[in-house]
C-alpha cells in the first residue's frame, strides 16, 4: 500500500483555495484563518502538504505551553537565537517577519492558552502576515468568545467527514482496489468520516483482496475486514 499518496479531497480543495486567498496581496483580507473539525479528518496532512509546497513556518503545539515556550519554539522555527524574556523574543519574531514575511501555521491550536493566541495577534498586527489555526471543532468556540480575535478571521474552513468518492479515488490510488460504491458508502459509515480509520480499512481491505487474487472490493469484503481490523472500537 502506497501511503505517500496525497488525495485532493474536497477538504483539501476548500483550504488550498481559502489560504491561497488570504494570502494575496490583492483581495486586502489580510488576518487569520481557522481550520477545524474532528480528529482524524485530514487538516495536519492538509496543511503541511500545503506549505510544503508553499512555504512558511508550521510549527505544533504541545500541551500546556507557556508564553516562553511557545515563543522560544516559534522562534527556533524561523532559526533564530534565544532570546533572554518572551517580549524579546516576540521582538525578533516581529522583526524578522517584517524582513521576511511567511505565513506561520499552528496545529493543535485548540490546545493554546488564549493569552497564547493573543500573542499570535500582537505578531499578525505588527507584521501583517497571515496566521492559520487549526485544530478541533472548540477552537472555533474560543475564538468567537473573543471579538478582537475573531474580527482578524478572514478565512474559515470546517473539514467534513471523508466521502464516499474520495475513498474510491483513495483506494485506487493507494491500494489499486476497485472499490464499488456501495463498499465505499459502507466505509465511510463504519469510519465515522475519520480518514486515520478509512486508511485502516484500505490497508486491510488490500491484504483480504490480495489473499483472493482479486481488485474488488464489495459491502461483504468491508463487513469482514472492519469486523477484524477495528475490533478495539466500541
Amino acid at each position: 500500500m502506497d501511503r505517500t499518496i496525497f488525495i485532493e479531497t474536497s477538504n483539501v480543495t476548500k483550504f488550498n483555495t481559502a489560504i491561497s486567498s488570504l494570502e494575496s496581496i490583492d483581495n486586502g483580507e489580510l488576518g487569520f484563518a481557522l481550520a477545524y473539525g474532528q480528529a482524524g479528518r485530514g487538516k495536519t496532512e492538509t496543511a503541511l502538504t500545503y506549505q510544503a509546497r508553499n512555504g512558511g513556518i508550521f510549527l505544533r503545539v504541545r500541551q500546556s505551553w507557556t508564553q516562553n515556550a511557545f515563543l522560544t519554539a516559534l522562534a527556533k522555527k524561523m532559526y533564530l537565537n534565544p532570546a533572554r524574556s518572551s517580549a524579546a523574543c516576540k521582538d525578533r519574531i516581529i522583526d524578522r517577519l517584517n524582513a521576511e514575511p511567511q505565513t506561520i501555521y499552528v496545529d493543535e491550536a485548540d490546545r493554546l492558552h488564549i493569552g497564547r493566541i493573543e500573542d499570535l495577534r500582537d505578531i499578525h498586527d505588527e507584521t501583517r502576515v497571515p496566521i492559520v489555526l487549526i485544530g478541533e471543532r472548540e477552537l472555533h468556540g474560543v475564538l468567537g468568545e473573543k471579538r478582537r480575535l475573531w474580527s482578524r478571521v478572514k478565512q474559515v474552513v470546517e473539514f467534513e467527514p471523508v466521502a464516499e468518492e474520495d475513498v474510491a479515488i483513495l483506494g485506487n490510488g493507494a491500494a489499486a482496489l476497485n472499490i464499488d460504491a456501495d463498499a465505499c458508502g459502507l466505509i465511510v459509515q463504519t469510519a465515522d468520516g475519520d480518514f486515520r480509520l478509512v486508511w485502516t480499512l484500505i490497508a486491510g481491505l488490500e491484504k483480504a483482496a490480495r489473499a483472493r487474487q482479486t481488485d474488488q472490493v464489495n459491502v461483504k469484503m468491508v463487513t469482514a475486514v472492519a469486523k477484524k481490523a477495528l475490533s478495539w472500537r466500541r
